[in-house]
């Protein structure tokens, strides 16, 4: 196993657990903060003392990789009621769309880290990705406290979200299968 491909499998962990906190805060805004964001700020919390550690020795501690391998059981279970079938709310599509971007914006800021780390070319294509996501998660990050503040959407910001929703939804079967590059990404066993 190499320290790359750990890091890459850190990283993918890393971007789920960005997914469910941005999910849990957005939802937060317009309901009781749930048991659930507690516990996915605490991964949160875990995976930002893990991943530069391991930035710096490149070798991953058992106890590393037993914490690791808590959040991945836990983040599995909690992306089993991630996508909800049945709700069509703007406020539903709108905490997808802002968890999805966000999740993205982690990924390709983790991949321009880890080109660095390595002492790899990651090429432009990742370089111009960011400041696509960025752009992307400051806009949603407007529209969530435009909603928060009561201000209607527009038609037209409803279409937008609309879209981008149903480009997520079309990929939620590769979203879910994804976790289970992970473990063996990071070289740890799970656990049922």
């Amino acid at each position: 196993m190499t320290a790359k491909i750990q890091y890459n499998g850190m990283l993918l962990l890393a971007s789920y657990v960005q997914r469910l906190y941005v999910n849990e805060q957005v939802k937060g805004r317009f309901e009781e903060e749930s048991n659930q964001f507690v516990q996915v700020k605490d991964y949160f919390d875990s995976i930002n003392a893990i991943m530069p550690m391991f930035s710096q020795t490149k070798v991953l501690t058992v106890s590393q990789g037993g914490k690791l391998q808590s959040i991945l059981l836990g983040v599995k279970e909690m992306m089993n009621h991630y996508f909800e079938p049945l709700n069509a709310s703007y406020e539903y599509k709108l905490r997808i769309v802002a968890s999805s971007l966000f999740a993205e914006k982690l990924m390709i800021t983790g991949i321009l880290h880890l080109g660095k780390l390595f002492n790899e070319n990651v090429g432009t294509d990742i370089q111009k990705r960011e400041k696509f996501y960025e752009e992307r998660t400051t806009m949603v990050n407007k529209l969530v406290a435009a909603q928060q503040a009561g201000m209607a959407a527009t038609e037209e910001v409803e279409r937008v979200i609309h879209s981008w929703f149903e480009g997520i939804i079309k990929q939620q079967e590769n979203i879910i299968n994804d976790m289970e590059k992970i473990a063996p990404m990071i070289g740890i066993a799970e656990k049922e």
